[in-house]
């Protein structure tokens, strides 16, 4: 061959390289500005499944013209040595197809093959800087993908994190290319980042400021770098937004918004619907209005408590009322139509920078528990407590320092939380089971107008555990059950419901076999019921210890106290807190102090006997434990709290003074057991004369006598369905006191 002839073929690029597909032409410029920059890759120019995928790769690059010169002279039979036999292969002239899917990459077998091998090897060893600097220039700098363009464009990335998301994009779309990094066999962080800085033209040190944890694509969750293990393949991968967008393709601002927000829950409800939260309402709707209009960062509200308790309702009712447009950030969705747990934390962090400049909007973002669920990421790990100290607690504390629009989180789980990222919320609002008259109005909201009868909704109103949602369920429910009797639907509806949530279809039932009179109380040890009724509408809270024997009265005289100061009386038995596991006692005694309304509920707990033991008496340390959370729980609540005990000298000495007083509930004295006797078997209290002498003397020796002992007579004479004689309901009273002695 001469000399002339070499020399043309060893120039083989295109003298114009914006003919070349832009995907193509991007990722040949990747791969030979590595080789260019990076000598230690020169040495892999031997191995085929780094030269084949390079060699597709960068084909496009060349003349055409002399693309079909290299075939001829790598295939020639002019009688020269190594002349092409009938049993080689040339891939059926198809020099440039070398990638086989099922084998890998390979090239023609025989002296064709060697000449191919040998030219790319000289021709990749060797890159002119002129063909660099036109590739450079022709390739210009926009991403090739429009999503990418689109998410660099409005996220304000810079050049180089444009650049990092464009190598990312193609190392996801472009078939030779992953293999490609692959095969470099960089191992060491020094090369990987060098390899990279090559291919992106910028500097290592730029390029590490670029991908560390205070750059935007970490922030975002646009990029993320891999172990100390990993390969040039994997050194930078596609953060959790990066990929969900990718998969959504947006091609314009709107796009991309859509991609990452969702509507935001209709208000179906008024503010004036939450008349239990009318001052967090009110104190909401004029910080975050007034943050939105003056452009004041940082202002973020937290809304928390048990699912179902209207968190995402009242959430849209503060925004309609505050004037402000609400985007909601995506839910994660095993479908795959919504946002990965992780990249909805940069969903959130984009839609700030979308929406940057508005003074109209509130981001709202729901079910922050379930990005929790994720502690792949160090924000995640701080999320819930785990985080190292350092940067990743700064950043994080700057993204509710410092996002430009006003902010509604919202979670189920705020236990799991680190403390130094709550300190950060400036609006902090507790969801708790609504009052009972506020139950009301949201039942009648959903399924007023209906065939469900008044009493039946005062029944479900009445039921404190259920929630709005349920309510709203409720329903849907009813509306597609044509046909069926209603009140049947939505009690069945409520009470399937119910079991899977509580266990049980319904509550305890509370139905009082006699009427409850406080004539008939014993109590020693504090003020009168009117007084103390008094003293605790005065002030809003206290706290109190009913013991005594069972029957005396303290759950109902609860009730009372309650229905006086017309508030909810939530009655929670020991038994339900205590659990087999270590420490979750503990928990349910704090979820349940920090659930309860105290502006609108009584909180009784019966049976505290079996949470306040004597700690002298504990022999393992979380029977202490427990004790000790209860008490802090008494000490620092701000509402009414009732204990009930029949086992008084069982407490804990400490339990004493957290109590405001201490009420003696004793059996009935002589005159309540006449007047009570006289009430329930001649009818009327004042009768006492009526009863026979012999029967006073008998009634006067059961000195343990309680009003619960008449309301047993009373349920026994109802399940019998007949009335009973004077001598023999007092023979049922006496065989109960009998029963008390363990006869």
């Amino acid at each position: 061959m001469s000399r002339m002839r070499k020399a043309a073929l060893g120039r083989p690029w295109r003298k114009d390289f914006t003919q070349v597909e832009p995907v193509a032409r991007r990722t040949a410029r990747y791969a030979l500005r590595m080789l260019a920059c990076c000598p230690m890759l020169h040495k892999r120019l031997s191995d085929d499944d780094f030269l084949g995928p390079l060699w597709v790769m960068t084909v496009p690059l060349l003349d055409p013209a002399k693309l079909a010169e290299l075939e001829a002279e790598w295939s020639r039979t002019d009688g020269e040595e190594g002349a092409v036999s009938g049993d080689e292969d040339v891939l059926d002239g198809q020099w440039f197809q070398v990638l086989d899917m099922h084998n890998g990459y390979r090239f023609p077998r025989g002296v064709p093959g060697a000449r191919m091998r040998d030219y790319l090897v000289t021709l990749f060893s060797s890159i002119p800087d002129s063909v660099l600097a036109r590739l450079t220039r022709d390739d210009g700098i926009a991403p090739t993908h429009p999503s990418v363009a689109v998410l660099a464009e409005c996220a304000g990335l810079n050049e180089i994190e444009r650049h990092v998301l464009d190598f990312i994009e193609k190392k996801e779309n472009v078939a030779p290319f992953r293999p490609f990094l692959r095969e470099t066999g960089c191992e060491a962080s020094r090369d990987r980042y060098a390899c990279l800085a090559a291919a992106l033209d910028v500097t290592t040190v730029r390029l590490r400021q670029n991908l560390g944890r205070k750059s935007a694509l970490a922030i975002l969750h646009l990029a993320k770098r891999a172990g100390r293990r990993s390969d040039l393949e994997d050194f930078v991968q596609a953060g959790d937004l990066f990929e969900d967008i990718l998969g959504l393709e947006p091609t314009t601002p709107e796009g991309l918004l859509d991609a990452v927000v969702e509507p935001a829950t209709v208000a179906d409800c008024m503010l004036q619907d939450f008349p239990h939260l009318a001052a967090d309402g009110a104190r909401l709707c004029g910080v975050l209005g007034k943050a939105a209009a003056t452009r004041v960062v940082g202002v973020n509200a937290l809304f928390y408590g048990p699912p179902g308790s209207g968190k995402t309702q009242f959430a849209s009712a503060v925004a309609l009322a505050a004037g402000l447009k609400a985007y909601r950030v995506k839910s994660a969705d095993d479908d795959g139509d919504g946002l990965s747990r992780a990249g909805r934390l940069g969903a959130y962090q984009l839609t700030q920078r979308l929406l940057r400049g508005r003074s109209d909007c509130v981001v709202v973002f729901d079910e922050v528990e379930d990005a929790f669920g994720n502690a792949e990421s160090a924000l995640l790990a701080y999320f819930a407590g785990h985080a190292k100290a350092g940067g990743d607690k700064g950043w994080m504390n700057r993204t509710l320092e410092d996002n430009p629009l006003p902010a509604i989180w919202i979670t189920n789980d705020v236990e799991s939380m680190d403390p130094a990222f709550l300190r950060r919320f400036l609006l902090p609002v507790a969801f708790s089971t609504p009052p009972r008259r506020v139950r009301r109005q949201m039942i009648e909201r959903h399924l007023g107008g209906t065939a469900v009868s008044a009493a039946a909704l005062d029944e479900l109103a009445a039921d404190s555990a259920l929630m709005p949602a349920q309510y709203g369920a409720a329903r849907r429910l009813l509306d597609l059950c044509e046909g069926a009797e209603p009140e049947s639907v939505v009690r069945e509806g409520i009470a399937a419901a119910r079991r899977v949530l509580h266990g049980a279809v319904g509550p305890r039932p509370r139905r009082p076999a006699t009427t409850f009179d406080v004539a008939y109380l014993n109590i020693a040890g504090g003020p009168s019921p009117s007084r103390l009724a008094d003293a605790l509408a005065r002030n809003g809270r206290g706290a109190l210890c009913f013991f005594g024997p069972p029957g005396t009265g303290k759950t109902e005289f609860a009730h009372v106290l309650a229905d006086a100061l017309d508030r909810e009386l939530v009655v929670q038995a020991s038994s339900d807190l205590v659990s087999p596991y270590v420490g979750e006692t503990e928990r349910n005694i704090a979820r349940l102090f920090a659930g309860i309304d105290t502006g609108h509920s009584v909180l009784l707990i019966d049976e505290v006997d079996s949470l306040l033991r004597d700690r002298s008496h504990a022999q393992r340390s979380w029977e202490a434990t427990q004790v000790n959370e209860l008490l802090q729980q008494i000490e620092r609540y701000h509402g009414i709290f009732i204990a009930a005990t029949n086992l008084m000298s069982q407490l804990d000495g400490a339990a004493m003074r957290r109590f405001d007083f201490k009420l003696s509930f004793r059996p009935l004295s002589r005159a309540q057991r006449l007047a009570l006797f006289a009430r329930e078997v001649l009818g009327a209290a004042d009768r006492v004369a009526a009863i026979p002498h012999a029967l006073v003397a008998r009634i006067d020796t059961l000195e343990m006598l309680t009003p619960g002992d008449f309301a047993n007579v009373v349920r026994q004479r109802e399940l019998l369905g007949e009335e009973l004689s004077p001598e023999e309901f007092l023979r049922q009273l006496i065989v109960e006191c009998r029963y008390k002695d363990g006869r």
